[in-house]
């Protein structure tokens, strides 16, 4: 029951987090969905850093990890905006912006994984 509560605080959180940030990015940049863009990316990255730092042994409680990777994390990544913006550009004729909207999410968000695991075993292995 008390993680049902931490992943449902979190995820509120995280869902206002990604409207914050998405409707912001949108406001400012028209054409590409540089929102979603940068909700991948550092949601890839934290989430990476949080996971690897517990493997490295850093000191994150249980429920901490929880609350900020099932819960925040997981409603503030938004991987199903991904595909439904790629799938727009594609219909609407975008395709260089609908490949690099594709390609730099993916890459970028796995590199951003990994650096999140170098940083954690820096500070934590």
């Amino acid at each position: 029951m008390k993680d049902l509560l931490l992943v449902g605080l979190g995820g509120a959180l995280g869902a206002v987090l990604r409207f914050s940030v998405g409707w912001w990015m949108q406001r400012n940049i028209l054409t590409f969905p540089l929102g979603t863009f940068l909700i991948n990316i550092l949601g890839s990255f934290f989430l990476g850093f949080i996971m690897y730092a517990v493997e490295y042994g850093g000191f994150v409680h249980r429920e901490l990890r929880v609350f900020l990777t099932i819960g925040v994390l997981g409603a503030f990544t938004t991987f199903s905006s991904l595909e439904y913006e790629s799938l727009r550009l594609f219909e609407e004729g975008e395709l260089s912006l609908f490949f690099l909207n594709l390609f730099g999410n993916v890459v970028l968000g796995l590199g951003a994984v990994v650096l999140g695991k170098i940083l954690a075993g820096v500070f934590f292995h």
